[in-house]
C-alpha cells in the first residue's frame, strides 16, 4: 500500500481480524462483549462501530436465535465470535440472510466458519486495498459492494442455497 492509499484508508490497512484463540473463552459480560468486539472493529468502521452494536441488539439478536443465550449474564467465545461476524454481515445483509450464514451447529463448526470468515475478511481487504480503476476510489468500491451484494442476494434466494459451494 503506498502513502496516498495509507492516508485515505487510515487504519484499514493494518485491521486484524481477531483470531479465534484471541476471543476471551473465560465468559465476558455483555457490555464487556461490546467493548471487546468496539475495539476490534475500529481500525475497519471507526466511530462509527459504537453504533453497530449495542445492548438491545445483543438481546434481539439472542431473542431470534441468532445467537445461544448466554449462560448466567456471560457470553461464551462461541457467542462473541457469532457476534463479530453479525456486526460485519449487517452492513450489507438482512438478518435473516445471517441467520442463513451462520446457521452451525457445534462448536466446531461455528470455529471453522470463523476462522474461514476471518480469512475472507483479510483477503478481501488487502484485494480492496490493491485495487486501480479509471473511477474514483470511493466509486470504484461501491461498485464492487453493490456487485458483491447482488451476488449475495442471489445465491440467498436460490431455492438450493444449501447446496452451493
Amino acid at each position: 500500500m503506498d502513502n496516498g492509499s495509507e492516508r485515505v484508508y487510515g487504519e484499514i490497512g493494518r485491521y486484524q481480524p481477531v483470531p479465534w484463540e484471541h476471543i476471551p473463552d473465560l465468559g465476558l459480560y455483555m457490555d464487556q462483549v461490546i467493548t471487546f468486539i468496539t475495539r476490534a472493529y475500529e481500525p475497519l468502521y471507526g466511530d462509527s462501530t459504537k453504533r453497530y452494536l449495542s445492548a438491545p441488539m445483543i438481546n434481539n439478536y439472542v431473542k431470534n436465535k441468532l445467537i445461544p443465550r448466554p449462560t448466567g449474564k456471560k457470553y461464551s467465545r462461541v457467542q462473541i465470535a457469532l457476534l463479530i461476524m453479525i456486526v460485519a454481515l449487517k452492513q450489507v445483509c438482512m438478518m435473516e440472510d445471517i441467520r442463513e450464514m451462520l446457521r452451525v451447529e457445534s462448536e466446531e463448526e461455528i470455529r471453522a466458519l470463523y476462522d474461514l470468515f476471518c480469512e475472507r475478511q483479510s483477503q478481501a481487504i488487502r484485494e480492496m486495498l490493491s485495487l486501480r480503476s479509471a473511477l474514483s476510489p470511493a466509486m470504484d468500491r461501491a461498485v464492487f459492494a453493490s456487485a458483491y451484494h447482488a451476488g449475495c442476494e442471489c445465491l440467498l434466494n436460490a431455492e438450493d442455497f444449501e447446496n452451493e459451494p
